[in-house]
C-alpha cells in the first residue's frame, strides 16, 4: 500500500507597516508606524482577507511597529477564525537562521503560518526559501524587492524542523502599492 505524501503548508512573510521616525529619541525597538503606514496595514490586512488567507498561526517580532502592523491587520480578519499567536523575540533584528529556527519551532498542525517581520531578515529568508543565490542578510536591495507591508505567499513543505535551499515555491509577492484601490 503506498504511502500519501504529507501535505503542504503555506507560509505568508509580511514585513511591517512604514514607521514613524519623526523623533530621535525613541529606540529603533519603540518606534510606531507612520500614518502612511498604519492605512497600509489595514490595506495589507483587508488583502489577506479577499484572498482566503487567513492565517491559523501568527509569529510576530514583539517590536511595536510590527504589533501594531498586526492589530490593523487583523481588524479585517472574519472574527470566527481561531488563530494562535505568540511574539517571538528572535525575530527582531534577525538575520535569516533565527528566523529558520523560529519556524522550526511552529506548531505541526499549523496549516498557514504568517510571520511578520523585519527586512533584512525577511528578505534572506525569501530567497533562501525560493532557492535564489542571494542570502546575503546585507543585501542593499531588500527594500526594493520587499519593502513595509510586502506580504509573500510560499508553497511549503510540511516538515519546517529542517528548511533547506529552495524547498519551498513562492506563488505570490504582493506591494501595498500595487493593490487595488478600495472603492
Amino acid at each position: 500500500m503506498s504511502q500519501l505524501p504529507a501535505p503542504l503548508r503555506e507560509l505568508l512573510l509580511l514585513r511591517h507597516a512604514k514607521s514613524d521616525r519623526s523623533d530621535p529619541t525613541w529606540l529603533d525597538f519603540d518606534r510606531p508606524l507612520a500614518e502612511r503606514g498604519r492605512e497600509d496595514a489595514h490595506t495589507i490586512g483587508r488583502w489577506i482577507q479577499e484572498q482566503r488567507l487567513v492565517p491559523d498561526h501568527i509569529i510576530t517580532s514583539p517590536s511595536k511597529r510590527t504589533l501594531q502592523t498586526l492589530k490593523r491587520a487583523r481588524t479585517h480578519f472574519d472574527p470566527d477564525n481561531l488563530i494562535s499567536c505568540s511574539h517571538d523575540a528572535r525575530i527582531y533584528e534577525a538575520p535569516m537562521t533565527d528566523l529558520l529556527a523560529s519556524l522550526a519551532d511552529t506548531p505541526a498542525q499549523a496549516n498557514r503560518v504568517l510571520l511578520v517581520g523585519h527586512n533584512p531578515g525577511l528578505e534572506s529568508l525569501m530567497s533562501y526559501l525560493d532557492g535564489q543565490n542571494d542570502t546575503d542578510d546585507t543585501c542593499i536591495e531588500d527594500v526594493k524587492r520587499f519593502p513595509t507591508s510586502a506580504l509573500a505567499h510560499f508553497i511549503m513543505p510540511s516538515d519546517w524542523r529542517q528548511l533547506n535551499h529552495g524547498c519551498a515555491k513562492l506563488v505570490n509577492l504582493w506591494l501595498v502599492k500595487t493593490l487595488p484601490t478600495q472603492a
